[in-house]
């Protein structure tokens, strides 16, 4: 399947620009948020673990909080590596749009 060259009318370059260019910002935005997200779901882990070792006077829970603590941290360490694979996703997606477009002009 040959790929077609569109024809953009000069009066809509600017509006397709800007549309472009605010999703771009919607999806930096959206790695970030989740990136956050993961964060606050790894502090939650690791801060209930720990109040549950500390404050806890049962056997059970004493060992449900020890089992929190690295729950947290592997929930961290995979929102890291998700959020590294997603920028670099993005910029080489961005990268393969900016060929494209000179190739086009």
């Amino acid at each position: 399947m040959a790929m077609q060259k569109k024809r953009v009318d000069p009066s809509l370059k600017r509006e397709v620009f800007v549309r472009d260019h605010l999703a771009g910002y919607r999806t930096a935005l959206a790695i970030r948020r989740t990136f956050l997200s993961y964060l606050r779901t790894a502090l939650a882990f690791f801060g209930g673990g720990l109040a549950m070792v500390k404050f806890s006077g049962h056997p059970l829970v004493t060992l449900f909080g020890w089992l929190f603590l690295p729950v947290g941290i592997v929930i961290l360490a995979q929102g890291v590596i998700t959020n590294i694979k997603m920028n670099r996703d993005v910029q080489a997606e961005e990268k393969k749009t900016e060929e494209a477009e000179r190739a086009n002009m």
